[in-house]
């Protein structure tokens, strides 16, 4: 299996089959619940309905999760205190989550989800919108503000997916680092009847171990919400390989464009991050105007291992002249 395949393939499976805390999901019905004072409603985009949860009152915050082939739950509800002062619109990608749409090589597609961006910003009536990505939706995000710089009015990068397939290459070297002590282990749980027969239990027991190497404290994991349907798994790792296929399985790098962009731009990433914070330093230095702020301490999930620091720093960004 290809690296990065298996990248992806840890993170959807890993989300998928969640745990949250000492829980470990069912499989049915495990979405994340109605939040408090939250609207949700679908958003017709290029034949798919993109489901849509909004938070707050304020500036227009649009939230777009990480994966490819997860949803918004695995944000929420930490990610829900942008709200105190915001209007924010989490969403699950086309396919993804709660979202139809059809599942195949001509609608997976960068260009499909980027433009996906565009009918939600139009959907809720706005000219212009903040944009903040996690992970690989720091990559739909820079994807959306090269082509769209005049729709977004301001850009987050929040523990970013590298820009180029090269810088690429570092996380893969410092995620074998990470789990090379654990694969005795990890072989023996993938030889059992129950991973085998995908046992709940067993599968999340396996991806505990691997996905808690992604935090600075590994117990912070346990705080993460990473509920998703049956339906939304088996829909999540097709949308995955579409795109391992399509788009990651070729040389990419979006320096150059970035370059272009004029976009007042924070970056912020973990020093514990398995994606080398060096990657995330360089995004900084193609975008103009952008900043950058390296938590200690935190690896790639700050809104639950760091959420203090995070936070202060969201606010200080976005409501500053």
């Amino acid at each position: 299996m290809k690296i990065f395949s298996l990248f992806f393939l840890i993170f959807t499976i890993c989300f998928s089959l969640g745990f949250s805390q000492d829980q470990i999901c069912s499989g049915s019905s495990t979405e994340t619940k109605a939040l408090p004072n939250s609207k949700e409603v679908f958003v017709k985009a290029n034949g798919a309905k993109i489901f849509c949860r909004v938070i707050g009152k304020g500036n227009p915050i649009l939230v777009i999760h990480g994966g490819p082939g997860l949803s918004q739950d695995y944000l929420l509800p930490q990610m829900a205190r942008l709200g105190k002062n915001n209007l924010v619109i989490f969403y699950d990608q086309r396919g993804c989550g709660l979202s139809t749409g059809e599942i195949n090589a001509d609608s997976i597609r960068i260009e499909t989800f980027r433009d996906d961006i565009e009918a939600i910003k139009k959907a809720f009536g706005y000219e212009k919108i903040t944009v903040l990505g996690h992970s690989w939706g720091c990559f739909l995000a820079m994807k959306y503000a090269t082509s769209h710089p005049e729709s977004i009015d301001k850009l987050i990068l929040l523990s970013s997916s590298p820009a180029s397939s090269e810088e690429f290459s570092l996380f893969t070297k410092e995620f074998e680092r990470r789990m090379a002590p654990y694969q005795d282990k990890l072989n023996a749980i993938k030889k059992t009847l129950e991973f085998s027969k995908r046992d709940p239990t067993t599968v999340a027991n396996y991806y505990r171990i691997m996905f808690r190497k992604y935090c600075y404290d590994p117990q912070k994991a346990n705080l993460l919400n990473l509920c998703m349907s049956q339906r939304a798994t088996i829909n999540g790792l097709k949308v995955s390989d579409i795109f391992e296929q399509s788009l990651f399985s070729k040389p990419y790098n979006l320096h150059a464009q970035l370059k272009k962009i004029n976009i007042s731009t924070l970056i912020i990433h973990g020093d514990y991050d398995p994606i080398p914070y060096v990657t995330a330093q360089n995004i900084h230095e193609s975008i103009h105007n952008s900043k950058y702020i390296l938590i200690k301490n935190c690896g790639h999930f700050p809104f639950i291992e760091t959420p203090d620091e995070l936070f202060k720093d969201l606010n200080d960004f976005l409501h500053k002249p």
